[in-house]
């Protein structure tokens, strides 16, 4: 029986990453420029606050954890087919091969139970391994795919002549576009198929799969623009298939 996810309108409407470097006095030294994200096999997104309101019957999507029922006053759940007993408050974790080339923690808690219906909430780490980003167009079928994870927190720091991580897109350096005092500083991108530069505060949605059997989407924005490097913060969606 699928489980309901809630969502939490709103809990992601703004989120900003600021990287000004600024001088201590005193000392003559700047703070050190931000770490660049890292680029390796694996690629990892966490959702702080998933929640899912569970009937009796159900599982999680593609985990182990599964809501039997209530009795006496506590709630029986299976772990990996292991029974325990829970009440408000306790943990509710499961870690494992959520999919084909992903991997997930599920570090949740119950939460308070209305009318024989059990929440649980707390957040979620998925991990993608050996990630081959494609650019294309999410079409229904891939959006139904289950599970879905939205509200993923994105906070990306990327040198210059790096990839996006888990896009097709490479940032080449600034553009200088104008002169005198109107001048603009753009970043430059490579990858796009149309207008390739962003403005400080400009809005970045991609869309594509990261393996045959994960589709994503990133709303992000400019948050800062240098020689070095870019900042992007915002959020993304997956769509994750066990097939």
């Amino acid at each position: 029986m699928k489980g309901r996810r809630l969502a939490f309108p709103g809990f992601f409407l703004l989120l900003a990453l600021v990287s000004l470097a600024c001088s201590v006095p005193g000392c003559g030294e700047s703070e050190p420029p931000p770490t660049p994200t890292p680029m390796g096999d694996t690629l990892s997104f966490l959702i702080p606050a998933y929640t899912m309101k569970m009937e009796p019957g159900d599982t999680i999507p593609g985990t182990g954890l599964h809501y039997s029922g209530r009795e006496n006053g506590a709630y029986k759940v299976t772990i990996d087919g292991r029974e325990a007993t829970k009440r408000i408050g306790d943990s509710f974790i499961w870690s494992g091969v959520m999919a084909p080339g992903v991997y997930a923690n599920y570090n949740l808690r119950l939460t308070t139970a209305v009318f024989g219906v059990l929440p649980v909430a707390g957040p979620v780490e998925i991990i993608v391994f050996n990630p081959e980003p494609i650019e294309m167009p999410l079409t229904a079928d891939v959006t139904a795919v289950t599970p879905h994870f939205d509200n993923i927190v994105v906070n990306y720091q990327i040198p210059a002549g790096r990839q996006i991580p888990g896009t097709t897109l490479i940032y080449e350096g600034v553009f200088t576009q104008g002169q005198g005092q109107q001048a603009s500083q753009l970043a430059q991108l490579s990858g796009l198929s149309g207008y390739p530069y962003l403005a400080l505060g400009d809005s970045l949605v991609w869309t594509g799969q990261l393996r045959d059997n994960v589709a994503v989407r990133y709303s992000l924005r400019t948050t800062a623009i240098s020689e070095e490097s870019l900042s992007l913060a915002g959020t993304a969606e997956l769509w994750i298939s066990s097939e």
